[in-house]
This record gives structure tokens, C-alpha cells and sequence, in this order.
């Protein structure tokens, strides 16, 4: 824990986490910094596989991402490319921390920095069940 000048007590700021709102195991939003814009841009998303291969998952434009076959420890990889050439112009690596029905926790980053391959996400350590425990905790906190 951090200590500020008035002698208030911070936890550790989980700015590499992000968590996203699942609906029956579909996400029907987009991942942050990766929202589709017409005509602009193209998004991919899959699920890597032990071997490193993509098993892309579609976005249904009513349902959104299907992620029920998501789970602990899964590495989800999402890509921006532009509209019309075979471009990239963005894409990161999630390893998913926390999977419930109604909620995923993905971690984007470690404290060598953000996860730009594969194998940086692979060999990125889970957090333990208790510091998952804790930041829903702080999350459920900071949400009223």
C-alpha cells in the first residue's frame, strides 16, 4: 500500500486490468481501444489455442462476442486493420484472469509491459485468487 501527504491509505492502481460485462457469456461490447468504426477500420478477435494457432470468434451484431468457451487462464488476442487493405494498425494479447457468468477480467499487462506476443502473455503469471478477490472488492466499492 501506498501513503499520500494527508496519511490515506492507496492500493496498487490495477490499471493493466480491465473488466467487461458478459450477458450469458457474450460480451456486447467491444474491447476497449479496439471498437469497430465504418468504414475505417476492421476488428478480429480469437481465442489462442496451446499450440498458438487463432480460433476466431465472430461478432454478431446482435449478440456480440459468443466468449462462453472462454476460461481462467485463456489467451484472447484482438487486432485492428484497416478497412479496405491488409494493414494492421493495432493489436494486443488479453490473458483472462477472472471468468463468472456475468463478468470477465482480462489482464493486458504485466510489469514488463503490455503483452504484444503471444508467448509475453503465456508466460505472464495469473494472480492469485485472493488478489482477484481483492480488486472485485475495490471495484464493487468504487462503483456506487
Amino acid at each position: 500500500m501506498n501513503k499520500l501527504d494527508n496519511n490515506t491509505e492507496v492500493k496498487k492502481e490495477y490499471t493493466d486490468i480491465e473488466v467487461y460485462k458478459l450477458y450469458n457469456g457474450i460480451l456486447h461490447d467491444h474491447f476497449e481501444d479496439f471498437e469497430y468504426k465504418y468504414n475505417e477500420n476492421r476488428i478480429y478477435c480469437a481465442k489462442m489455442t496451446k499450440e498458438g494457432e487463432k480460433q476466431y470468434i465472430r461478432w454478431s451484431s446482435n449478440n456480440g462476442y459468443n466468449l462462453k468457451g472462454v476460461k481462467r487462464g485463456d489467451i484472447l488476442m484482438l487486432q485492428k486493420m484497416e478497412a479496405r487493405k491488409t494493414r494492421e494498425i493495432d493489436h494486443i494479447f488479453y490473458k483472462v484472469i477472472s471468468r463468472t457468468k456475468d463478468k470477465l477480467v482480462c489482464q493486458w499487462a504485466n510489469d514488463d509491459g503490455a503483452f504484444t506476443t503471444y508467448l509475453k502473455a503465456l508466460k505472464a503469471p495469473l494472480p492469485s485468487a485472493k488478489e482477484i478477490e481483492e480488486f472485485n472488492f475495490n471495484l464493487n466499492n468504487t462503483d456506487s
